[in-house]
């Protein structure tokens, strides 16, 4: 008894109104408390989130689920060769990844089915595990966001960061959502120096100059918002605001953020070949310095990073874009997985690479072919924090385009991400406008086969 007494004085207010409610429904306080208490026993198994975004939808017969026995306009130039998990065959361009197969976990089944394929559309499905559209539906916020609002990271870093922008076609329109500007990502690219979020980054700033200007803006902003303190949307527009001012200050996430103070050979690994000469950091085709950047910042202890890697929207010269690209993406995701796993990172870290769709099996032979939109088959790479390792789920038909086995949609490839971060996806949380939603709109099966 003195136990339970000792679990009750150390539940908030809104916890305990929460089970009042519940308790005239039928559920009593001892129910609740037990499984308060088995919850917090089990946590979350992932404490932190990569995504790798590869915008326009990278080819996954070309990459992860080749068909070589498919007539030559389905199979393409390139070849697959066999990896450290056997029956699991990849792109020949890609033989780091292959080394380390035992890595990481391939989804051949989940896809938005959408018709025809469409850059607006998917990108906000996969984000947010629910169909959101541009415009005319409920804002469902990014997971990071959800993570930002219901798991914040501590002191010094944001909780949610996007490096360069969320994704090539709709840019940062899925950072707004109906849980208010408070929990959007902190969106800069610190490889660009035109960015003047990068450029406050630099060690060269000096912070007291930097305080005085922030001191200036919030003075001119105060005596404007003060009679719309009592509005949700200026209030969480007033949160974001001093939280981006206090993180540009942090000398955490400036440290995280400087590449020099990592070992040349290092960033050799993350780019290889690639790179050119030191000083030119500049990719056409996706930097994979972001990938590096990436690994820092959950060193130094940020719960969810997003970049977008790449422009994958191939329609002709399909296999001259994937001779550069696709070694990029070896490169980069394959000294990634390396690294945290040699730090212990691995385990407690979801590591992502996918896009919003896969590209059109049928391609044909003439020089300078090309793969269409295709929705109906794709990839996602997903490693770490509760993914199994060496593991394939699902497949597709004989020539990549329709799954045959272990379909699922985008709301469990959703609810699997929060079920793995400790949240769970049926919880409701509330608009600005104080209305209570899902977060998973549709009740989804978890992705149990992917699951360690």
């Amino acid at each position: 008894m003195t136990n339970i007494c000792k679990q009750f004085r150390r539940l908030r207010r809104r916890d305990f109104l929460r089970i009042g409610g519940t308790s005239l429904c039928g559920v009593g306080l001892l129910d609740a408390l037990r499984a308060q208490s088995a919850a917090a026993g089990r946590g979350p198994k992932a404490k932190q989130m990569i995504v790798c975004w590869m915008a326009g939808g990278p080819p996954h017969i070309d990459m992860f689920d080749m068909k070589p026995d498919a007539p030559a306009d389905y199979r393409g130039e390139f070849r697959p060769i066999h990896t450290k998990v056997p029956g699991l065959d990849i792109c020949e361009l890609m033989p780091k990844l292959a080394k380390i197969a035992d890595k990481y976990t391939v989804i051949r089944s989940v896809t938005t089915m959408n018709k025809p394929g469409d850059h607006s559309r998917a990108p906000f499905y996969w984000m947010t595990g629910n169909p959101r559209l541009p415009s005319g539906t409920a804002k469902y916020p990014m997971v990071g966001s959800v993570v930002s609002k219901l798991r914040p990271g501590g002191d010094g870093l944001p909780t949610f960061t996007v490096l360069g922008k969320i994704d090539h076609h709709i840019n940062n329109a899925p950072a707004q959502s109906f849980l208010g500007p408070a929990y959007r990502p902190l969106i800069f690219d610190p490889l660009e120096s035109k960015d003047d979020i990068a450029k406050m980054l630099t060690p060269r700033i000096e912070l007291p100059e930097f305080r005085r200007q922030a001191d200036l803006l919030k003075a001119v902003d105060r005596r404007l918002r003060s009679q719309d303190r009592l509005d949700p949307l200026i209030a969480g527009l007033d949160k974001y605001q001093q939280t981006a001012f206090d993180l540009l200050r942090s000398p955490k996430l400036r440290r995280a953020l400087d590449l020099s103070k990592e070992d040349p050979k290092t960033i050799d690994r993350y780019t290889e070949k690639h790179l050119g000469p030191r000083k030119n950091y500049k990719f056409p085709s996706g930097n994979p310095l972001h990938f590096l950047l990436a690994r820092r910042l959950i060193e130094a202890g940020m719960p969810i990073v997003h970049f977008s890697f790449g422009y994958w929207d191939w329609h002709g010269n399909n296999f001259v874009a994937g001779k550069q690209q696709i070694p990029m993406f070896d490169a980069a995701m394959s000294a990634l997985l390396n690294d945290l796993d040699d730090r212990g990172l691995l385990d407690s870290t979801i590591v992502l690479a996918l896009g919003e769709m896969g590209r059109k099996p049928k391609c044909g032979t003439k020089q300078g072919a090309g793969r269409d939109h295709w929705d109906y088959a794709q990839f996602v790479l997903a490693a770490g924090g509760g993914f199994k390792r060496g593991a394939v789920v699902g497949a597709t038909d004989a020539k990549a385009e329709q799954v045959t086995d272990g379909f699922y949609k985008v709301e469990s490839f959703g609810s699997t991400l929060y079920h793995l971060l400790g949240i769970n996806p049926k919880t409701i949380v509330h608009t600005l406008s104080n209305r209570p939603t899902k977060l998973i709109a549709e009740d989804a099966p978890l992705i149990k086969e992917a699951l360690a």
